[in-house]
């Protein structure tokens, strides 16, 4: 393919627009006149999920097989870089063999609430965490020579009405915590393109947000790629063109190509726009283009034992007490628990992948010849006590050396397109873990689940081990991890706290039009520690099968000037008697000041692999924009001066060793009011994060107005959902008829998932008409519902068949 500047001008207004968006659900439309191929993109933020079939847009059919590596929830637990570069690495070769241009992921949003259902997806709670792992997986995928998109941009944090839904986030929240991590992987990875989300950021849709597209990714970071929209996320293809984004994905059956182009012939639009976006998309294809080496087919073999590595590195050993663990291969042990022979080992939606092969941990004791016993102890699908297999497990406990409980979420619990709605497990498998305390003190927890969950039973039993959602290889890493063959050195990358209603941003979760993100920056430990409110599980936690000792801070300088950069250093020591990885942290504390701020930061971190009895001196290098806060005012970083405590441990809580460092003020300084009568409550955080106040939240500088939606009845837009036209009689029989559409396409689907129906009921529902083609479905359809609701009855049926007949 020649050079896009060489194309551009061959090319017609026609082609130009058309090119804008996708030929169908996966791929983009070729100009076989001037040799433009078809880029073809597929979901696969831990394992890819190419269908078959291009028309099925849901994903109601199976994928095609490819390796499921455990989920971003747990492979962040890592906290390697280079892991998560390997793992990069491994889907972008497995897209070469599946011929797959762009890997739609990685998904970094930041977990402001442990209910939201896609956060098996995402990396973590902190932005640091999140950009610097992320920013590996990308380079680690664009090596092979195929594209990331990294999602979802930005503040997409909740399922529930997420095609709607405003997240109204002050100016400071926005840029220290859901645009920071999206900001480091441009400056470290440039990914060849990046995902506006769905939701609105302070009443702009993202993909129409020219502040984010534009000012902010492209002349303030410096983004070179190509922006393609979430999937039926786009709402006015003009403004969105306008604001930035390039591509429209999926097709619109060529409805919206036909709007921009009117447009350019009427003069709304200037050409300019169109042709940015369309030499984005020329520079991506011949990005694509590159001749690349397609792997072997024992690539599949090979990510099989990496995807087990990467659950063996990424576990988090969260108890451990008398050193139950690891367990002799000889022992007499005890199994219980469904989910050892059917695991949850993925989450469910886009990100689902069908697996080359999937290992139990039944299967991977029998395979190594071990003559551990197992029981069944609860059924998944039930949340009620089977008293018979309760008491069957209770008995042959008894007088076990251990007993290995397989707990956790089920397929339920946590899906794309809906969000959880508490943190507990099933009651059933808290009675049962209980029981078993009772006649076995040697009881070992193996957790299964994308995130945070409530453990009524922590203090009753001896060791708890967090796989996450493991991937394929889940039975073999784990069970390499119960006998000692790899010492466990995951740590948490998102808090867990005692209940949900700890959790700082209870107070105003999962609304169904605005959300107000009230607590401002103080996302997960940052609140925590700020408010000095202890947690189940601390941010940055994970034990070891060995000990360590971290000694001798010192620091280059006490003092650090504008734009210098000091280090800084400690002794790492394995004081065990096994080969280990240990995690060191680095945070910092301020100084008081008239600008609110967090009592902790994440500011740097290392992950190091000691023999027994060695030693390293570990070195860390921090900026002077490592000290920044986002100054209102000015709109651009701030360093405040002060005397600053830099805090050097194992978790954000665990921080035996610190440094003070005088840093120096900006050559010119400008600070902000303080803001402590209006806004006392970001000063002297509350207890209950429930009395976080909306007024106060409001006087924030860089904040916006809280206002609640205005719903007219009867008066219904592309915007509206069927949800809200549940209100009125016609309205009922367009969401039932909708509804039991939705329901046959279900009962044809070949991907027996146990949500499904779930996940595509939610969508029905609660995603605007306009957004309907993202599920295949002609956008005239939607057209056509539309004047049906406004009660244009002929006119509606009148497009309705145009649209069915014509397919468009």
């Amino acid at each position: 393919m020649s050079l896009p500047e060489e194309i551009l001008p061959l090319l017609t207004r026609e082609e130009k627009c058309a090119l804008g968006s996708g030929l169908d659900t996966w791929h983009t439309k070729p100009v076989p006149r001037l040799k433009i191929p078809s880029l073809l993109f597929h979901d696969g933020p831990h394992g890819l999920r190419k269908q078959p079939d291009p028309s099925d847009a849901l994903g109601l059919n199976q994928s095609v097989p490819a390796t499921c590596f455990p989920t971003a929830a747990t492979s962040a637990c890592s906290f390697d870089r280079e892991l998560l570069w390997q793992l990069g690495a491994a889907l972008g070769r497995e897209a070469l063999l599946q011929e797959i241009d762009v890997v739609l992921g990685p998904g970094i949003n930041i977990k402001r609430s442990p209910l939201c259902g896609r956060n098996f997806e995402y990396f973590s709670e902190d932005p640091l965490v999140s950009g610097e792992l992320a920013a590996a997986y990308v380079q680690g995928i664009q090596a092979q020579g195929v594209g990331a998109s990294v999602k979802h941009f930005a503040a997409n944090n909740q399922e529930f009405c997420r095609l709607i839904n405003n997240s109204q986030v002050d100016e400071r929240a926005l840029r220290e915590i859901y645009l920071k991590a999206f900001e480091i992987v441009v400056r470290k990875a440039q990914p060849w393109t990046i995902m506006p989300a769905y939701n609105r950021i302070n009443a702009t849709y993202a993909c129409q947000n020219k502040t984010l597209l534009t000012d902010i990714a492209r002349t303030e970071w410096g983004f070179e790629g190509l922006f393609i929209s979430d999937w039926g996320a786009v709402e006015d293809r003009l403004e969105a063109v306008q604001a930035g984004l390039d591509l429209e994905m999926p097709s619109s059956a060529g409805y919206r190509d036909q709007r921009l182009l009117e447009a350019l012939h009427a003069g709304q639009i200037e050409e300019g726009f169109v042709d940015r976006a369309v030499s984005n998309l020329l520079a991506l294809i011949q990005k694509c283009q590159v001749h690349k080496n397609k792997p072997h087919q024992d690539t599949y073999l090979e990510n099989h034992e990496l995807a087990r590595q990467v659950l063996t590195q990424s576990a988090v050993l969260l108890k451990n007490d008398f050193s139950l663990l690891p367990l002799k291969p000889e022992a007499d042990v005890l199994i219980v628990g469904e989910l050892a022979t059917t695991p949850h080992y993925q989450g469910s939606g886009s990100s689902r992948v069908n697996p080359t092969r999937l290992v139990s941990l039944t299967q991977a004791v029998e395979a190594r010849g071990l003559s551990w016993q197992y029981l069944p102890g609860y059924k998944i699908d039930s949340d009620i006590e089977d008293a018979a297999l309760l008491a069957q497990a209770r008995s042959a406990a008894r007088g076990k050396e251990a007993v290995i409980v397989v707990a956790g979420l089920t397929e339920e619990d946590e899906a794309e397109g809906y969000d959880r709605t508490h943190l507990a497990l099933h009651a059933s498998q808290n009675r049962l873990i209980q029981s078993l305390a009772e006649v076995n003190p040697h009881v070992v927890v193996v957790l299964l689940g994308g995130g945070v969950m409530t453990l009524p039973w922590l203090d009753q039993v001896s060791s708890l081990l967090f796989v996450g959602l493991a991937g394929q290889a889940f039975g073999e890493g784990c069970l390499d991890l119960l006998l000692g063959d790899v010492n466990p050195s995951g740590k948490l990358t998102e808090s867990w706290p005692f209940s949900l209603s700890d959790v700082p941003s209870s107070a105003s979760y999962c609304q169904r039009y605005n959300t107000a993100y009230l607590e401002s920056i103080f996302v997960g430990y940052r609140y925590y520690a700020t408010a000095g409110k202890t947690v189940c599980f601390p941010f940055g936690h994970g034990l070891s099968y060995t000990s360590f000792a971290v000694s001798d801070p010192q620091i280059s300088a006490d003092r650090l000037p504008c734009g210098e950069t000091l280090t800084l250093k400690v002794n790492l020591t394995n004081t065990g008697n096994q080969a280990g990885k240990e995690v060191l942290q680095v945070y910092t504390n301020p100084p008081q000041s008239t600008v609110f701020k967090a009592a902790r930061e994440l500011k740097a971190f290392q992950k190091i692999a000691l023999s027994p009895g060695q030693s390293q001196e570990v070195s860390f290098r921090l900026s002077y924009d490592d000290f920044a806060y986002w100054n209102t005012e000015t709109h651009h970083w701030q360093v405040e001066p002060g005397i600053y405590e830099i805090l050097i441990g194992t978790s954000s809580t665990a921080l035996p060793l610190s440094v003070v460092v005088e840093v120096e003020s900006e050559h010119t300084p400008v600070g902000l009011p303080d803001y402590r009568a209006t806004a006392p409550q970001y000063y002297d955080l509350p207890k209950n994060p429930a009395d976080f106040n909306y007024g106060q939240f409001e006087n924030l500088p860089g904040s916006v107005k809280v206002s609640p939606p205005v719903l007219s009845p009867g008066n219904f837009d592309l915007n509206s959902t069927l949800w809200e036209a549940q209100h009125t009689w016609h309205g009922r029989l367009i969401a039932k008829g909708a509804l039991k559409i939705a329901e046959r396409l279900v009962g044809k689907s070949t991907d027996n998932s146990g949500n499904t129906r779930r996940i595509v009921e939610a969508s029905t529902l609660n995603a605007p008409l306009r957004s309907f083609i993202m599920g295949g479905i002609p956008l005239g359809v939607s057209i056509g519902i539309y004047h049906l609701l406004n009660k244009r009855f002929l006119k509606g049926l009148g497009v309705l068949l145009k649209s069915l007949l014509c397919g468009q």
